[in-house]
Order: C-alpha cells, then structure tokens, then sequence
C-alpha cells in the first residue's frame, strides 16, 4: 500500500510547486540572515530562521494539501470500492497514507536541512558550523517532520467523513493552521499544531521562548492523534462508498 501511494504520487506537480517553495523560502531566508552583519553571527540563527516559519506555517500548509489529495483522490476516483473488494485491511489503507505523509514531511525537511548546511558553509557562517550545531539542527528538522505530520494528520478525518470533499478539508484545514499561528499563545495545549513547536524546541539554547509544561502539550498531540485514528478507523469500517 506504501509503495502503492508512492507511485501514484511521484509525477506530482505539488511535489515540484512544494519543493519550490521551500526553496524560495530558505533562498530569503539566507539572503536575509547573510547580509545582517553584526546582527546574526552564528549558524545558530540561520538554522533558526530557516525553521521558524517552516515550522508554523510553511510545512504545516504544504502537508494539508498532499493529506487532503491523497485521502480524497482514492474517493474520487472510485479506487477505494475496489480496494475494499479485494479486500483490503481499512488499517493498512489508513496506515500507509499516514506514513506516506510523514515520509514526505522527512523530505521537505532534509532539503530545508541540506539547503541551509549549504549556504551556511559557503558563507560567512561557516567558520561556526560545528558539528554539535549541525547535530542540533538536523535533531531539530527530524523532531519537525515528526511532530508536524501527527498534527495535521487528524484534518484528513474531515476528507474521510466526507468522502472526498476536498473543499471542506482544505478551508477547515487552512483555517485550523492560520488560527493556530496568529494564536500560538492561547492555544498552546489545545490545538496540536500550536502545542508543536514548544514541543521542538523544549529547553532550547537558541532564545526562543516556549512554554515549559511539555507534558501537557506532548498530550494534546497524542491525544488528539489517538482520538482522530480512532475516529477514522470507525468511520471508514462503517462507510459504505
């Protein structure tokens, strides 16, 4: 199944708009932490930039519109009768589009990774890029890629609920990641996606400030992770397409 989705999506033309952005992104970001000398002096605040909106808006849009496709497309395309014919396990159905999305938020983060350990040493910062700050960097994109997919992962119930309706998911989802953003601060411990970043950046040295009851954040995202796979394992058991 796993195999299955990654060939049907590797002609994508999201895939090459997605890798784009990110590109366009970290070529500002870079053009931008360069020319402040005096400034931002050290890889560390390259490396910081280059994840600050990466992380709270960036990918967190760029994985709703490939959850959105790849859970809707199977129901447009009326696939997703005939899988059940064969039949095919709703768990592994579930399962590989889960980790199909989380194996994309691992590409778009190694390219953001590889892109600014780049122009970092073949800038002015790289007489700072030790080995402990790379390390630290690369644990950063992998906490990333890993806690941003678990929560944006429960919006694809909306796809499953409505078998497809792609429209629904992408405004509920845009809403649920803007929302999450412009009130970081209120909904921390609420909403996953505003739980997450704390979440990555728990006790960190680089000066970004974030809440210290990680506890209770780490729970909202499992929780509501639970809840959602839960939620969609029923749904899709009972839903007769």
């Amino acid at each position: 199944m796993l195999v299955s989705e990654i060939r049907k999506n590797k002609r994508s033309k999201a895939l090459a708009i997605s890798a784009l952005l990110i590109v366009v992104y970290e070529a500002i970001t870079v053009f931008y932490t360069v020319r402040a000398v005096g400034l931002f002096d050290d890889f560390m605040y390259l490396y910081k930039f280059a994840l600050s909106y990466m992380d709270f808006l960036i990918l967190p849009m760029i994985l709703l519109s490939f959850i959105t496709a790849i859970f809707s497309t199977d129901y447009k395309s009326d696939t997703i009768k005939y899988l059940w014919t064969i039949p095919v396990s709703k768990k592994r159905f579930f399962f590989a589009k889960a980790v199909y999305v989380l194996l994309l938020a691992c590409m778009f983060m190694t390219a953001v990774f590889v892109i600014t350990c780049v122009a970092g040493y073949c800038s002015r910062f790289r007489s700072g890029m030790t080995a402990a700050l790379v390390l630290r960097f690369f644990l950063l994109c992998v906490l990333s890629s890993v806690f941003v997919t678990l929560a944006m992962l429960p919006v694809s119930l909306i796809t499953v609920f409505t078998k497809g309706n792609t429209v629904i998911t992408n405004l509920a989802g845009s809403i649920y990641v803007i929302a999450s953003f412009l009130s970081m601060r209120y909904l921390q411990g609420i909403s996953p996606l505003a739980s997450v970043p704390h979440i990555i950046w728990y006790k960190n040295f680089e000066g970004v400030q974030n809440n210290p009851h990680i506890g209770l954040l780490l729970i909202n995202v499992i929780a509501v992770f639970i809840l959602y796979l839960i939620a969609s394992l029923i749904i899709l058991e009972k839903q007769e397409v």
